[in-house]
């Protein structure tokens, strides 16, 4: 693959020509001569990650995946900004080091960011599994997607990354139409989740920036003690909007990942309020609620461009995790449904 002084693991050449990735790297001045390598890691549903080393350099690269999701390359680029907007906050994140918006590369939009160090908190490392460890963490992460909605995003250049006003009047139509784009399968009961999303909107609410995935796999902590957030990755979904969809979001993962032993998903409120230093929360079943349908409408985009990515892996558990997440939003209507009554 390529010439003698590179090399690539688990990976076809299609995704990643090294000679003209080298070449790339000489042309940023990032350690140019030296022989490159580059492997496959693992996660990234939509966009695919891979280690790349050069003499004692090591990154991150990350590119869209073959059957790309819409838009893939402008997705690229609006990550890369963000990472560069994060920098000089409290915000953990891996560095910003280079964008590539020459086609000729690698036949797509890319960039280049700072490998960081640590491990995903599910399971935690020994040093930190136990029930103090476990609490450590747990806030850890809460204090981390706290600080995140503490950025004041025009201040940091971010003013125009999303549209806030009508955020939630826009949630519907824009997920449906994006549900419909995969001509797929029909997801039943989805129409009513729907109904009841435009029926129970919000007023008011506070913009933030949102990670719009923030969860356990989308975190990087420590390997030892004291429990720490090293970084916040996967920015592909993030935008300007209400950062109680944040908050609902990773409670909502957090019922399902946990059990005994773990701070509530009360307690993770609790400690996200007081970090914001707001008064009360208030009831988040309209977010949980859409949550869950975003959630299903990205899977499911997954799921099918599986049927169609022969580089993929088989994806039937995602598939299945769509029927879930509109099964949990018909349930969570239902029990508000009953609380009204």
């Amino acid at each position: 693959m390529g010439s003698a002084r590179s090399s690539v693991v688990n990976e076809p050449n299609s995704l990643l020509d090294l000679d003209r990735l080298g070449r790339w790297l000489d042309e940023q001045g990032l350690a140019p001569g030296e022989p490159v390598r580059a492997e496959l890691l693992t996660g990234g549903a939509s966009n695919l990650m891979f280690r790349v080393q050069r003499g004692e350099h090591r990154w991150v690269l990350r590119r869209p995946a073959v059957v790309a999701v819409e838009r893939a390359d402008e997705g690229m680029r609006r990550e890369h900004r963000i990472l560069t907007a994060l920098e000089g906050t409290d915000v953990p994140h891996p560095a910003p080091i280079a964008l590539c918006d020459d086609l000729d590369v690698l036949g797509c939009v890319f960039y280049l960011m700072a490998l960081v160090e640590g491990v995903n908190p599910l399971p935690l490392p020994p040093g930190l599994d136990d029930s103090p460890g476990r609490a450590a963490v747990t806030f850890a992460l809460t204090d981390a997607l706290a600080c995140l909605h503490e950025v004041d995003f025009r201040a940091v250049g971010l003013a125009d990354l999303g549209r806030p006003e009508g955020f939630h009047e826009r949630q519907v139509s824009r997920w449906s139409r994006q549900l419909a784009s995969y001509e797929g399968r029909e997801l039943a009961g989805i129409n009513r989740v729907m109904d009841w999303l435009d029926r129970n909107k919000p007023e008011i609410f506070e913009p933030t920036i949102m990670h719009g995935d923030f969860h356990m796999l989308n975190v990087l902590v420590g390997s030892d003690a004291p429990a720490r957030v090293t970084a916040i990755v996967d920015w592909e979904t993030a935008t300007i909007g209400d950062p109680l969809l944040d908050l609902a979001g990773f409670t909502e993962i957090w019922i399902l990942s946990t059990g005994e032993g773990w701070p509530t998903r009360e307690q993770i409120i609790e400690r996200y309020a007081a970090t914001r230093g707001i008064a009360e929360i208030g009831d988040l079943t309209y977010y949980e609620v859409l949550y869950n349908f975003r959630l299903a409408v990205l899977l499911e985009g997954i799921y099918q461009r599986s049927l169609r990515d022969p580089n993929r892996p088989d994806q039937d558990l995602v598939g299945e995790r769509v029927l879930f997440n509109v099964s949990r939003a018909i349930e969570l209507i239902e029990d508000a449904d009953r609380g009204d009554q």
